[in-house]
């Protein structure tokens, strides 16, 4: 984990609903989706920095999926391949949890590749 260099503005006190819904948005995809693309997430930092984060994460996981479909129809060393990318997104899964435990406590991070792609639409 790389902490923030310097997290977005935080309001005063963050409400126990925002982080929720900002932590939720690791494990479970389609909550970062609905919160990148809601107004919440517009007007509330928090949200909007975590929710993208996590859209970004799980559209890694969408491609590695893709990707493990496709060669996984190779004899083999399709089948070797495909085992470890499907360990991947376990370790992927585990480390969303993780990344939800860290959002609820109200911490900024940065994911390690995500971020960089991610920034561009937090702002």
């Amino acid at each position: 984990m790389v902490e923030a260099p310097t997290p977005p503005s935080r309001p005063a006190a963050l409400s126990d609903e925002n982080k929720l819904l900002a932590a939720l948005g690791y494990p479970i995809g389609i909550v970062a989706l609905i919160l990148a693309l809601l107004d919440i997430s517009k007007q509330d930092r928090f949200v909007k920095y975590h929710a993208w984060q996590a859209l970004f994460l799980w559209i890694t996981v969408i491609v590695l999926w893709i990707a493990n479909m496709v060669i996984a129809v190779i004899p083999i060393l399709g089948w070797i391949i495909g085992a470890l990318i499907g360990l991947l997104m376990i370790g992927i899964f585990i480390y969303a949890i993780v990344l939800a435990v860290w959002t609820y406590q109200g911490k900024y991070f940065e994911v390690p590749v995500v971020y960089g792609i991610a920034k561009k639409y937090m702002e």
